[in-house]
């Protein structure tokens, strides 16, 4: 894949206001919910939840996530998403912690002041390296010419 190619990947992501995560729960059931709290570093993407949250406990219990990334308003015949697959890690080092503080909150300014006033004691952060991205663009095409599976 190009370098442009993997940056418009990137600048998607960026660029889309709310992602889909997908856990699952103890009976293995889909558990879907919104975030806006989220960056991506390449194909590295950083969320936080409150620490006392279920996606916390679904993530503990079973770490592979998929995340769903569609921005709003678009045209059929230039249709985009993308689904980046990958094992969601709970941060614990403080260098960590700040990376992905820094990462949300160049993207999010309420999140970057509540960082700076110290309230994010009862934030859990978490880190997902993708190990496969799904990408849908209808620009290309229909059904299987629509698709793109990338490998990380």
């Amino acid at each position: 894949m190009s370098v442009e190619a993997k940056d418009q990947i990137v600048k998607y992501l960026n660029d889309t206001r709310f992602v889909v995560l997908a856990t699952v729960n103890k009976d293995q059931s889909p558990v879907l919910r919104s975030l806006g709290s989220f960056a991506a570093d390449g194909y590295t993407i950083y969320f936080s939840t409150q620490k006392d949250s279920k996606k916390v406990e679904q993530i503990k219990e079973n770490p592979q996530i998929v995340l769903f990334f569609q921005h709003e308003n678009q045209e059929l015949s230039g249709f985009v998403n993308i689904s980046v697959h990958g094992t969601a890690e709970a941060l614990a080092e403080p260098a960590e912690i700040d990376r992905a503080t820094e990462q949300l909150g160049s993207r999010n300014p309420r999140f970057k002041e509540r960082a700076d006033k110290g309230l994010l004691q009862n934030t859990a952060f978490y880190k997902v390296d993708a190990r496969e991205l799904k990408v849908l663009d209808f620009s290309k095409g229909t059904g299987a010419d629509a698709t793109q599976v990338i490998a990380v």
